[in-house]
């Protein structure tokens, strides 16, 4: 199980409890690539409904949405839901706990994106166990529009990771993440279970990822012989992991049925490795 994330959308703090996690709850994962619908109670492994949305080209993330929610089988109109919501974005930044207080979280996310705050909502998750908090934008109309679906709490990945990575930790004192989806790649470098840097790129193909990952892999004195490279995600992990193997000797593939049960979840094709962490592990 996930080290407990604080979400604290606008409405308020938001904590998990075990009540609300053996409830059945609607997952969302939001990207321009597509939007991921799962309804799952954590108590029957065999009650998972997964549902894809390719989003309409021209048409805004809101719009999208609600075809999405129009078309997805489960999703019943009117009804209210435990809705979980991960905003895939590279625009985060991260504050230490201790400067952690809800009126401030737009001043923090304009010093590193002065241009977006208009526009959205500054949403947050709190990781006590790492010390700090990862502020991230939802677009206003979208934000919106998600509340119509009931009581919504908001994941960024980089959340996700970090608590995957701090309740199953590596054995290296020393290590990188690297996750693949879609053209969304991010970088965690760790130290004695500590996050130490996160990144996070837009890439148009394998050569672009490479070279960020061997950018912050040096940047981070991280050695070539002697550290360990963890990846997972979709397909881009298999094109990437050859090539990456010339530069980095110590790269293991992180794999949903080695660290998650072996439950309908992780055996459907497609579902985000973020997205099956936040589901099985929250």
């Amino acid at each position: 199980m996930l080290p407990r994330i604080t979400t604290t959308p606008e409405t308020g703090p938001n904590r998990m409890t075990k009540d609300n996690i053996q409830n059945k709850t609607l997952s969302i994962r939001i990207s321009t690539d597509g939007f991921c619908f799962c309804s799952y109670t954590p108590s029957l492994p065999d009650s998972l409904k997964y549902f894809f949305y390719k989003p309409e080209k021209g048409l805004t993330l809101t719009m999208n949405l609600q075809h999405g929610v129009e078309q997805c089988p489960f999703v019943m109109q009117g009804e209210k839901y435990d809705v979980k919501v991960i905003v895939e974005t590279e625009d985060f930044t991260t504050i230490p706990v201790e400067y952690d207080n809800k009126q401030d979280y737009k001043t923090f996310y304009r010093l590193c994106f002065p241009k977006n705050v208009a526009r959205v909502e500054v949403v947050a998750n709190r990781l006590d166990a790492q010390g700090l908090t990862v502020l991230f934008p939802v677009e206003k109309s979208l934000y919106e529009g998600l509340q119509k679906l009931g009581d919504v709490t908001f994941y960024s990945t980089l959340s996700i990771l970090l608590g995957l990575m701090t309740s199953k930790p590596a054995t290296e004192e020393r290590y990188m993440l690297a996750y693949f989806q879609g053209d969304l790649s991010f970088f965690i470098s760790m130290q004695d279970g500590k996050m130490r840097l996160a990144n996070a790129f837009r890439c148009e193909d394998g050569h672009d990822c490479i070279y960020y990952l061997l950018n912050i892999w040096k940047e981070q004195g991280l050695s070539q012989e002697d550290d360990t490279l963890y990846l997972c995600g979709d397909k881009g992990v298999e094109l990437n992991m050859m090539a990456i193997g010339r530069f980095i000797n110590r790269c293991k593939r992180m794999n949903a049925n080695e660290l998650f049960p072996l439950t309908l979840l992780n055996k459907m094709e497609g579902i985000p490795f973020d997205l099956q962490s936040l589901i099985l592990c929250e």
